[in-house]
């Protein structure tokens, strides 16, 4: 298992078809839409362990879990820390709809948080 790593950002999308490299893995992000900050964990056993790591790696007391999933997601925050985030097979397809997503909130969105379960 990898030790959860904190950055800003945002994403979310539960995934659920699965290729037999991730089978079983979850990774969560959780994201505080007062400081913009975001935490996220990867390949979990488990979407409790997963969400419980990505809350305890956020850094802020109103982190919320906004995506729980087994391949690749992706956060873009943007100005006032409106955000966008997504779940995909692929981390460039996930960033692009996360920054998509923001995109229709707020301007200046940049990811800032992407990364993949074992096996993507």
């Amino acid at each position: 298992m990898r030790a959860p790593f904190v950055a800003l950002g945002f994403s979310a999308l539960m995934l659920t078809a699965a290729p037999v490299a991730a089978e079983g893995l979850y990774a969560a992000i959780a994201f505080s839409p007062q400081t913009g900050q975001s935490g996220g964990s990867w390949n979990y056993d488990s979407e409790a362990t997963a969400e419980t790591e990505a809350y305890a790696s956020c850094g802020a007391e109103d982190c919320g879990t906004v995506l729980v999933f087994q391949q690749c997601g992706a956060v873009a925050v943007g100005d006032g820390y409106g955000m966008g985030f997504a779940g995909d097979l692929s981390s460039a397809v996930a960033q692009e709809a996360a920054l998509a997503s923001c995109g229709e909130f707020t301007t200046g969105c940049q990811v800032t948080l992407s990364f993949c379960n074992e096996g993507y």
